[in-house]
């Protein structure tokens, strides 16, 4: 792509910010008045280093990511969305991005409605549409029709009742998390119960997503059950969430059931439970295990690329058949938070380390520190990555 191309997509973006302010600026001066709409948002500029060793060579990247949410409310029945987002990516790391088309793409896409805006050896500049969605709500019910977030998870890391929209746990940076070309209706049919039909269209029968959930609250507990039908399969699930004691716990089990040759060999089940606890000084544990039937013992990070490919489903969210997930956050100061998260692959003993440092800056503005660091032999699941290292900053709006 031309130089002429790039400097025009920085023309663009730079109205884009100078619009944003303006946007802004108007906001704050009419806060008297009853808004139908709604405009927020992010910039966020991050720093990245992949490197095998510290004393081996260091691959850079440099993301600038732009997000705008807009919302029109006409009236009390009417929601119409639009999310925006745009990433520009240079550096010398931009060659391994051509391997993950899912950071472009999304396989819930009925609409194409991301473009690759201008590429060459050292940038990708790529803008998508990841919500339009149009909700009507009216007594107890609500329809929304469009690109959307369908959220049936209940853990906080790996979700096997996520059937719509699965994401991967590495993809830090992307907290509104993908969405899915669909349709979808919930009724009310008490103050703790809800009720939900969701179909997500496809060309391919394979493809088609259709299901329906109903949740309900006895006791301490909430409790959902759904059922449906996921890419060629038929599938039936559990979740919950509550308290024992004072510490949270939560599950999630799905069962995958193929057309033809039901059985329990054929059966896919993805099971996943997790536990949390605060304490008083704001000290946050949190332990998860997830069980995945599709996955195998003995699996190499070249067969399997989790961290670039970012194509992960409920049926199968992680390649390994066991994985243990460990946490512990704490509030430092008001403006300083840590969190330091680890995984290991108990079958070949790889495992990965995220440290992380959250500070907030000023109003709107933090600035994030961290680490993915990947340990293990060549041939196990995360042996081969390496580590990686970020420095983020980021203003909302």
């Amino acid at each position: 792509m031309t130089i002429y191309a790039l400097n025009k997509y920085r023309l663009l973006l730079l109205l884009q910010i100078l619009c944003t302010f303006g946007v802004y600026a108007q906001d704050t001066t009419e806060t008297h008045k009853t808004k139908k709409w709604e405009l927020s948002g992010y910039f966020k500029n991050m720093q990245s280093a992949q490197f095998a060793d510290v004393d081996t060579n260091w691959l850079f990247i440099n993301l600038i990511h732009n997000r705008e949410d807009f919302k029109y409310l006409p009236n009390e029945h009417w929601n119409f969305h639009i999310g925006l987002r745009n990433r520009i990516y240079y550096g010398e790391s931009v060659q391994f991005l051509t391997q993950a088309p899912a950071l472009f793409k999304s396989s819930n896409s009925f609409f194409d409605l991301q473009k690759i805006v201008a590429r060459g050896p050292s940038y990708i500049i790529h803008t998508t549409l990841d919500r339009a969605s149009i909700k009507y709500t009216k007594d107890k019910w609500e329809i929304t029709t469009g690109r959307q977030r369908i959220n049936w998870g209940q853990n906080f890391v790996w979700n096997p009742n996520d059937i719509f929209n699965a994401y991967s746990y590495f993809n830090f940076d992307y907290e509104e998390r993908p969405g899915v070309d669909a349709i979808r209706i919930k009724y009310y049919p008490t103050a703790t119960s809800t009720a939900e039909l969701a179909y997500k269209p496809s060309n391919n029968i394979d493809s088609t997503i259709w299901a329906g959930l109903y949740r309900f609250a006895k006791g301490s507990y909430d409790y959902q059950f759904l059922a449906g039908w996921v890419n060629g399969d038929y599938v039936a699930g559990i979740g919950w969430s509550g308290v024992i004691k004072q510490a949270g716990f939560t599950g999630e089990v799905t069962g995958f059931f193929p057309q033809k040759n039901v059985g329990i060999k054929s059966t896919v089940i993805s099971a996943s439970a997790g536990l949390n606890y605060t304490f008083r000084n704001s000290l946050f544990l949190h332990t998860a295990y997830l069980y995945s039937s599709l996955g195998a013992g003995n699996i190499n990070s070249a067969q399997g690329n989790i961290l670039f490919s970012q194509v992960v489903s409920a049926k199968m969210l992680s390649l390994s058949r066991h994985s243990i997930f460990g946490e512990a956050a704490y509030q430092f100061t008001p403006l300083l938070r840590g969190n330091f998260s680890g995984i290991v692959n108990p079958s070949d003993g790889s495992y990965f380390l995220g440290p992380f440092f959250n500070y907030s800056v000023s109003d709107g503005v933090e600035l994030l520190m961290g680490g993915q660091l990947f340990f293990g032999p060549s041939n196990s699941l995360y042996g081969g990555y390496g580590k990686f290292i970020f420095i983020r900053f980021k203003w909302s709006f």
